[in-house]
């Protein structure tokens, strides 16, 4: 009862916020959502049991991680309202043509100051995926950091940098999206509709993850611990986003990423197209030892 107990709080973990929290997370409230439903065999009645009167397994959703398709060609603002990063695609791959950082001055730290970073376009290195999603590591030696591909904007993580000559103290991280003040009301409409619908994969990837876990305390404990940690890491991640408490653009992508890492854990990463199955290589066979040569006794 424990162990359930603990999966039933990670599912409040993406239920819908109360009316104190969705300001500073996601616009609006939304109802409960009705529990995702599995369908019977076909041609059985609503609500038929699975055949050997098991339930059947709970459906999965398989999310496609945005592609660098939605970020390039835009302007892209740190939290919606500072610094631009302009994503290009070249013969080379993908490239930042344009990067301004806006922080504080090392000598004053309460006033703001700007870097153009210049020296021409910084590459953007594929790396890893990290939870599912594309990622880049960014060739800028003075301050280096990654990109996770969101949809329509990017996820930074980086180290505080010191650009000495320019008095000028930066932190790349953070969410990297359209400016918070250009989002107007229909859109925000959208935005909400498309978290009222992610919200529900999260859920159902989640049940299907605990599904898989069935039997192993330890692992069900850790899916339900992490998926009760969400909201705050999300609130955490968007709370300085430009105007988020009324388009809640960033929180919706956050979420979007989620389905995609948990589709990931339950599936494994997407593979490029055209790819085709690794295939491992048998070991030799051992060769039989031969036997040594007979010796007379001396």
């Amino acid at each position: 009862m424990k162990i359930l107990f603990t999966a039933f709080v990670a599912l409040g973990a993406l239920a819908p916020l109360s009316p104190a929290m969705a300001q500073l997370i996601l616009p609006g409230a939304l109802p409960p959502s009705a529990q995702s439903t599995v369908a019977p065999p076909a041609g059985a009645p609503a609500g038929a049991p699975h055949p050997g009167g098991q339930p059947a397994p709970p459906k999965t959703v398989a999310a496609k991680p945005p592609g660098e398709e939605t970020i390039v060609g835009r302007q892209l603002l740190r939290n919606g309202a500072a610094g631009v990063m302009a994503i290009e695609k070249t013969a080379n791959g993908l490239e930042i043509g344009k990067l301004a950082l806006v922080g504080f001055q090392i000598s004053k730290p309460t006033e703001i100051c700007r870097v153009e970073v210049g020296g021409g376009p910084i590459s953007l290195r594929p790396a890893e995926r990290r939870d599912g999603l594309l990622s880049f590591d960014a060739g800028l030696e003075a301050c280096p950091f990654s990109l996770d591909v969101l949809e329509g904007a990017a996820r930074a993580r980086g180290k505080t940098c010191d650009f000495t000559a320019a008095d000028c103290r930066v932190d790349p991280s953070g969410v990297w999206g359209p400016q918070g003040a250009s989002i107007g009301p229909q859109e925000a409409k959208e935005i909400e509709r498309q978290r009222g619908r992610v919200e529900n994969e999260a859920r159902a990837n989640f049940r299907a993850l605990l599904a898989a876990a069935k039997g192993n305390k330890v692992r069900v404990k850790e899916i339900a611990r992490e998926q009760a940690s969400f909201s705050s890491s999300r609130e955490e991640i968007c709370r300085d986003y430009a105007r988020e408490d009324q388009h809640g653009f960033c929180a919706s992508r956050i979420t979007m990423a989620h389905v995609v890492a948990l589709a990931a854990e339950l599936h494994g990463p997407e593979k490029p197209a055209g790819a085709q199955p690794v295939r491992k290589k048998r070991p030799p066979k051992p060769k039989p030892a031969l036997a040594e040569p007979f010796a007379p006794p001396q």
